[in-house]
């Protein structure tokens, strides 16, 4: 799934807000665990989260999950996120 930050999704500093990674990761891994269940699920908890590197305006983040135990409950998956930052480009 690839997200483009925009300035709603950011805070005073114009880097992404964290709660909106979150958003993002989670509708990516409920994507992949609908995908391999079949059924609609939803998030119980979350296992841990470090927020590393800011995510500037106008970044591109591509995230990706993977269910990474399946059985009659619960599931679990995993979701990651790489990003790569675009410069202006002079339009001249």
């Amino acid at each position: 799934m690839t997200e483009m930050v925009f300035p709603n999704d950011t805070n005073n500093l114009g880097n992404l807000m964290g709660g909106n990674l979150l958003r993002l990761m989670d509708i990516c891994g409920a994507i992949a665990a609908q995908k391999h269940s079949r059924h609609v699920v939803v998030t119980a908890s979350v296992d841990n989260v470090a927020f590393k590197d800011p995510i500037p305006l106008g970044s591109v983040i591509t995230l990706r999950a993977f269910v990474t135990r399946a059985s009659i409950r619960p599931w679990k998956y995993s979701s990651t996120y790489t990003r790569r930052i675009f410069r202006p480009v002079n339009a001249s």
